[in-house]
Parts: structure tokens; C-alpha cells; sequence
């Protein structure tokens, strides 16, 4: 035995010996010793990089979609609890419209659904019979197989599922989240709460309010994802349809007014999204919440608009709830190679959408709301505050403001001739005080009166001129300024659609021109550019503003 023994530890020291002798030389010999551990350093290097790329990190791949957070619960947000998704909302997996027992055992089966989504509405919904037990169904439906109760029990069952509940009516509401706050302590999994409570394009008035369904979940379920939608309907043509700025602002007033920054998602049909990116991105840039794109049956997503989300939305705010496999494996295979997949025209309109760091604000700005910019579009809304380009420019032909503004009337407001409209203040010399800018006006009015004046200049011959127009009905303008050595060109054009996509195409055509002759006295050098809202009567939005150099 001892023999046995002795032989079998022999024959493991040998290969050991054996290295140590090698060591031993090739310390005799450094140049051999340096090139060894080198090749050993590379050797070792490659094998790291090789088992980050495969696993994402250092972790295992097959652990990592075992490690639930520290502390999980259903505020915890989605990309924390599933960190399989790498913080990329296109990776979590979506059950629609879950509302049997047939599709709940479905969708809590499958090891690709991450969140359950059901309806609820209470039994009876619509009758005479109506009772105050929630239901898993969706209108018009006035029952269901499942009570909310044993749906969230079996999904809380489950491991690794989330769930979001639908709200189909405002009376269910209260009561639904009564029972959620009643089993709070045993929910550890992300809970979403959605209702559509505005009217969207297309769609009915909403059957939930707003107000109160946000101040019910603040008060019973504070601890979840707020998810808001509009409305919607069908169309036979939507290719002019879409979520308007109208809507995207009342959305935007709601979560201001609640606090519900980076804690909501806004739900947002596929078949508006071609007209809506704009609109939508201001949304999130001013809010700091997350998109959903979920699409009907009757719509089948098309490519182009997925990948115009994709390459206007970061991942980690962008969630696809798509229920059609073709075009969610086209999204995963494309959805961080978007750009060769976009339509030309939202090309052309990245050459002239504003840019937020290329301008400073000015005036009272402190004010909630006066500016709110994003690299979709800027928004102004008070006449004390304006915005002012960080660049100086000299007098030029080559150089042209250009730019696109529509203006809208949240307040029902009547419009002040002369005055309710748009001023690009040229050559300015004093812009500290907002109400006295000293340089030259060019104004566009809501009413279609234009004009090329001087501001405050006090010393200089009046060389004013105006023009006019006719305005369309969706008060939106395109227009370009030229500050040449000896004039000022001003150039207006009418849109008669300013939401589409296609709109963004450059107009074939001049509708007004003012060339304006500068007489002596203008001062020369290099000056700003100032783009300031003249009364609070409207709200202008610019979805185009830059300055270009022209060869």
C-alpha cells in the first residue's frame, strides 16, 4: 500500500519538477524567462476578453439570469430586475392581452415572456348586474374567466415574471389597487399600472380620468411604473395621423403636475409612430420617462417607423410590446444598426432639427416651462425668455437661419395684430433686458404680417418694411434669414402640413421675400442670433432651427 502510495505521489511531482527545472533555465537565461511570461500574459488575456464577450461580463451568463436585485419589489424597474436584457428595453419579452387561464399558463410557461400584461374591469362591466369584483377581461366583454385575485396569486407563483395590469374603466381602478396594497408585502416582482387617460388620434374620450386615476395609485400603490396612453382608433389612411403636440403637452403639464418624472411610460401605438417621433422625443427629453410601442392586430408594424424608434430612442428607455414574431426578429437583429434602414426623410431632417447646445437661454428663464428644449424640437411659451446662438457670426451671404414654427393656442386665446407672432432679432448689440433688444426685427406674425424693422436703434434712419401673407390653418410657417453685408433677406413660406414626416421636405417654392436695404450707421462685426416668442398668447414650437453655411 505504502509502495502504491509512493509511486503515485512520484508521478505527480514529475511534471511539477519538471517545470521548476524549466523556470530554473529560463531564469538563467531572462530573455527566455520575459517572452514565457509574456506569452502566458497574452494567453490569459485572450481567454478574459473571450469570456466577457460570450457572457456579457464576468458573470456566467446562466447565473446571471438567476441574480434578482438586492431588494426587489414591484417599484423595482424592469431592466434592474431582468438584468438578462443588458439595460436594453427591446430584450424584455411581452404577453398581450393575457386575460384566460388558458393564456395565463401560457405566457407564465414560456421562459422567453418576462412581463404578463392583463385587462381589468370589474364583473358585469356595462349591465345592470355590474358587482365591485374585479376581472381579467377586455371591453366590450362583460365577464372573464379569471378574478384579479387568483390571476396575480398564479403570476406571483411564477418565478422571473412581472405583470402589468390595464385598466379598462375608472371603477375598477380603486378597488383593484385596494387588493394589490392588501398583498403588497408578497409582491417582489416589477408591477406596471397603465390606463389610457387622454384622447389620442382616432380615438374615443378616455374611460379613465387622469387625475384620479394617478392620485388613486399615489394613494394605495405608490410603489409601481406609472404607464399613461392615449386613446386611439382605426383608420383606413393614417398616413396623416398622428400624436400632435396638443397631446403630447397635456401629457406633459399631467406628469409635471404630479412629480411623475422617470417613473412613467408612455404607451404609444406603432401605426402613429411615423408622424409622432418629434412629438415624442420632446416628451421624453422633458420628462425622463420610457416609451412602449405595442401595435393591433389590424396594424402590422412596419419596419421603417421600428427603426426610426430605434434610432431616436435610447434602449433603455424603449420598450417594444410588438406580439409579432417576424418583426420583433427583425428588431433584435437590427435595433442598434438602424441607420441604413431609415427612411431619406428622417436624413433630411436631422440636417435641420435644433440642436440644444448650440444655444443659450436667456431672460426669466427660471420660470416652470418657459423653455423647454430637446434635440427634437424647441418649445416656447412666455415672451420673457427667448434663446440666443452661443456662435457669433459676421455679415454674410453665405451664411442663412433657417428654420420651421408653428404655433399653437392652448389658451383659446384671440391674437393681437402686429404683436402675436415671432421675432429674429440680426446684428444684436444689447439683449440683456428681454423686453428691449436693440438690432434688427425681423417678424413673422401668427396673422401672416411680416416685417423687417429696426429694435431700439436709436441713431439710425427707419428702414422698416412689411409684407403680408396669407396664414394656412395649421399656423405653421418655414423661414430663412439672410444677414448680408448691405440687407437682410427675409423668407417665409406657408406649411399646410407641419406633423408628417413628409412634411419635412424643402419647399419647391417662395411664398414671401422681404430685401431689405441696411442703411448707414448699422454696426459691423460679429453678432448673435436671437430668436425670441413675442406675447404668451400662443406656444411656438420649432421642430426645424439652424444656422447654415451655404457654398
Amino acid at each position: 500500500m505504502r509502495r502504491n502510495m509512493k509511486m503515485f505521489w512520484d508521478e505527480m511531482q514529475r511534471p511539477a519538477d519538471q517545470e521548476l527545472n524549466t523556470l530554473k533555465k529560463m531564469i538563467m537565461m531572462p530573455g527566455k524567462l520575459k517572452q514565457h511570461l509574456l506569452l502566458r500574459f497574452l494567453g490569459f488575456s485572450i481567454l478574459v476578453l473571450v469570456w466577457i464577450y460570450i457572457n456579457g461580463g464576468l458573470v456566467p451568463f446562466f447565473l446571471k439570469r438567476s441574480i434578482l436585485p438586492e431588494e426587489s419589489g414591484s417599484g423595482t424597474r424592469v431592466l434592474q430586475y431582468f438584468t438578462h436584457a443588458d439595460n436594453d428595453g427591446v430584450k424584455i419579452r411581452w404577453a398581450h392581452g393575457v386575460n384566460t387561464k388558458q393564456a395565463l399558463e401560457r405566457a407564465l410557461e414560456s421562459a422567453e415572456i418576462n412581463m404578463v400584461e392583463g385587462d381589468v374591469m370589474l364583473k358585469g362591466q356595462g349591465t345592470n348586474a355590474r358587482t365591485l369584483i374585479p376581472m381579467m377581461a377586455h371591453l366590450p366583454a362583460t365577464a372573464g374567466e379569471m378574478n384579479l385575485d387568483e390571476w396575480v396569486d398564479r403570476v406571483l407563483q411564477t418565478p422571473r415574471k412581472g405583470f402589468k395590469l390595464e385598466f379598462q374603466t375608472m371603477d375598477s381602478v380603486e378597488v383593484s389597487l385596494q387588493k394589490l396594497h392588501d398583498m403588497k408585502n408578497k409582491i417582489k416582482v416589477p408591477v406596471w399600472l397603465h390606463a389610457d387617460v387622454q384622447q389620442g388620434p382616432h380615438g374615443d374620450p378616455p374611460k379613465v380620468e387622469a387625475i384620479r386615476f394617478i392620485r388613486t395609485i399615489q394613494r394605495l400603490f405608490p410603489d409601481c411604473t406609472i404607464s399613461l396612453g392615449w386613446t386611439s382608433g382605426f383608420h383606413t389612411d393614417l398616413s396623416q395621423s398622428g400624436y400632435t403636440w396638443e397631446m403630447v403637452f397635456d401629457m406633459y403639464y399631467l406628469i409635471n403636475k404630479y412629480s411623475l418624472e422617470r417613473k412613467v411610460v408612455f404607451s404609444v401605438r406603432s401605426a402613429f409612430i411615423s408622424n409622432s417621433v418629434p412629438q415624442l422625443k420632446w416628451l421624453i427629453d422633458n420628462t425622463g420617462g420610457s416609451i412602449l410601442v405595442w401595435h393591433s392586430p389590424e396594424n402590422i408594424p412596419n419596419v421603417g417607423d421600428l427603426m426610426y424608434i430605434s434610432y431616436k430612442f435610447p434602449p433603455p428607455q424603449t420598450f417594444f410590446d410588438l406580439n409579432h414574431e417576424e418583426m420583433d426578429a427583425f428588431l433584435q437583429e437590427h435595433r442598434h444598426n438602424s441607420r441604413p434602414k431609415l427612411d431619406p426623410l428622417v436624413l433630411q431632417r436631422e440636417t435641420v432639427v435644433f440642436r440644444p447646445e448650440a444655444w443659450l437661454k436667456m431672460g426669466f428663464h427660471i420660470q416652470i416651462h418657459s423653455i423647454l428644449p430637446s434635440t427634437e424640437a424647441l418649445v416656447l411659451t412666455n415672451k420673457v425668455v427667448y434663446v440666443v446662438s452661443k456662435t457669433k457670426y459676421q455679415a454674410s451671404d453665405k451664411i442663412k437661419l433657417m428654420g420651421r414654427i408653428q404655433f399653437l393656442n392652448p389658451k383659446k386665446l384671440e391674437a393681437e395684430k402686429g404683436v402675436t407672432g415671432l421675432s429674429i432679432y440680426v446684428r444684436p448689440t444689447e439683449y440683456i433686458d428681454y423686453e428691449r433688444i436693440v438690432g434688427i426685427r425681423c417678424f413673422l406674425g401668427i396673422d401672416g404680417q411680416i416685417e423687417v424693422g429696426p429694435s431700439h436703434m436709436d441713431n439710425v434712419p427707419d428702414f422698416r418694411r412689411s409684407q403680408n401673407i396669407t396664414p394656412g390653418s395649421m399656423n405653421c410657417y418655414r423661414f430663412t434669414v439672410q444677414n448680408t453685408d448691405k440687407e437682410i433677406v427675409f423668407t417665409v413660406n406657408v406649411q399646410h402640413e407641419c406633423n408628417t414626416l413628409r412634411s419635412s421636405q424643402p419647399d419647391q417654392q417662395i411664398h414671401a421675400m422681404l430685401t431689405v436695404p441696411l442703411p448707414q450707421g448699422i454696426p459691423d462685426g460679429e453678432f448673435p442670433f436671437i430668436i425670441k416668442l413675442e406675447d404668451s398668447k400662443r406656444t411656438a414650437v420649432f421642430d426645424e432651427l439652424t444656422i447654415k453655411y451655404i457654398s
